[in-house]
Order: C-alpha cells, then structure tokens, then sequence
C-alpha cells in the first residue's frame, strides 16, 4: 500500500481540484461556543481570534490552546474540540438537496493534534467517501455517526458511540461499531480493535455544545474508560475532563 503520508497528501490535492470555487468560498463552520483564547490561521497564514459566532471557511487552521470550541457546520454537524487540539478544514463543499448532501459535495479534515468529538451531519451519511478526518498514522471515515478521537504521542484513537466508523492505515482498515475502541499506533501498523467497552484516553469528555432547539447535543456520560489490551501501554491523553455548562448560546 502507499505511504500514508503521501496517499492523504494526494486525496487532499484531489479534493482541491474537484470541489468547484463555491467551496472555497462557502463558510464550513461556525463557532457556537468558545472559551479561553483560541486561534484561526487562515490558508494565507493570517492568524485571528477565534470568537463566539465567527465562521470558518476551508483551509483554516484552529489552535485551541489553553480553551475549548464548538463548531456547528453548515451540513448539521457538531464538534467539540479539547483544549491543546490543533484541527484544519482542508476543504469542505454542501448544497442541501432537501435534506440530503449532493453527489458534488464533501468534506475533508486534519486532526493534527489533540481530542475531538463529534455527531456528524449529512456528508457522509450516505456516502462514505464524502467524509474524511485524516491524521499522520490513520484516516478516519463515518456513515452517519458520533464517535469521538484522540491523536497524541501515542498515535491515534478511536471510539464509536452510534452509527459506524472506518478506520484506515496503510496496513489495513478497521471497523468500528458503537461501544468498541481502536488504536493505531503507526501508519504501517494495523488498526488494532480493543475490547467492547474500551474507551479513548480523554473520552470523558463533556462537549457542551449549546442547547439550542437546532443543536445536535452530545450524550454527557459516555462509556467508562478501560485500557487497551495491546502490548504497549498507551499514556493518557494530558486533555483532561472539564465539567459543561449546562446551558449555552444559541447557534445562530
């Protein structure tokens, strides 16, 4: 198979290619929650504050630092990004075609570092390809999903919470149903499928995205954690549990 590093450097050129200009233009995501002093860098490499209602278009970059954002995208998705997550929109395109994604549009995402949760909207409910989140060690595909991600030192983890996940290195694919945990510890290993019940360092997650009659709202109390069962002992994940806010702004 080919390396991992060039076979996501080549999707992204491709999806570059073929989504049209409108993708570019089109805001992905907008910011429905924000604390602490969260960054965007821009494609152009012009930094700004990430700010509560400020939207993010293809080709940003956020820099959670020392806070903690919620996104709301444009195709109904929701995500959580922990503190220290570094994330990119590498490109995204969605024309709502009454409540179904177009055959044209899709959306692809770099974890480069940190935690992450999500429920996913309508790209890639129902086409995979549509959806991406790549890494340095492993992509990550969805049919319709919440699942939420950790990529630290010890390589990447995964843990589905509804729907189905698909996990890929450059050894082979894994994947993932509701309850189950997988670890990929480099891109040439394969994704190894931990014990029902396991669950990524740093799931303990609250994302506490705003209750909002639109909002998708995360469950808050996901499965308790367990360790792998490979050989190698991952560490935690240094994002620690925070307590939500038992209300939030409105979205919009």
């Amino acid at each position: 198979m080919p390396d991992m590093a060039k076979r996501w450097s080549c999707l992204l050129a491709l999806l570059f290619l073929l989504l049209p200009a409108l993708a570019f233009a089109q805001a992905a995501a907008k910011a429905v929650f924000v604390t602490g002093s969260p960054l965007v860098t821009a494609a152009s490499g012009e930094s700004r504050p990430l700010l509560r209602g400020g939207e993010l278009l293809p080709g940003d970059s956020i820099n959670t630092a020392d806070g903690r954002v919620q996104l709301r995208f444009s195709d109904g998705a929701s995500m959580s990004l922990q503190p220290g997550t570094q994330f990119r929109i590498d490109a995204f395109r969605f024309v709502d075609r009454g409540n179904r994604a177009s055959s044209g549009d899709g959306v692809v995402m770099t974890l480069i570092k940190g935690a992450l949760r999500t429920v996913t909207g309508l790209l890639g409910k129902e086409d995979y390809k549509q959806y991406k989140v790549g890494t340095t060690v492993a992509t990550i595909g969805v049919r319709g999903t919440e699942y939420g991600a950790t990529f630290d030192g010890t390589g990447l983890s995964v843990t589905t919470y509804a729907g189905l996940v698909e996990v890929c290195s450059d050894a082979a694919c894994q994947q993932i149903s509701p309850g189950q945990t997988v670890w990929v510890y480099d891109r040439g290993e394969r994704p190894q499928l931990q014990p029902r019940g396991g669950v990524l360092p740093g799931a303990d997650i609250q994302p506490d995205l705003p209750q909002t009659p639109t909002a998708t709202m995360l469950p808050s109390g996901p499965p308790a954690a367990s360790s792998p069962v490979s050989g190698r002992s991952p560490t935690a994940s240094p994002m620690s549990a925070q307590q939500s806010p038992t209300t939030g702004p409105s979205g919009k």
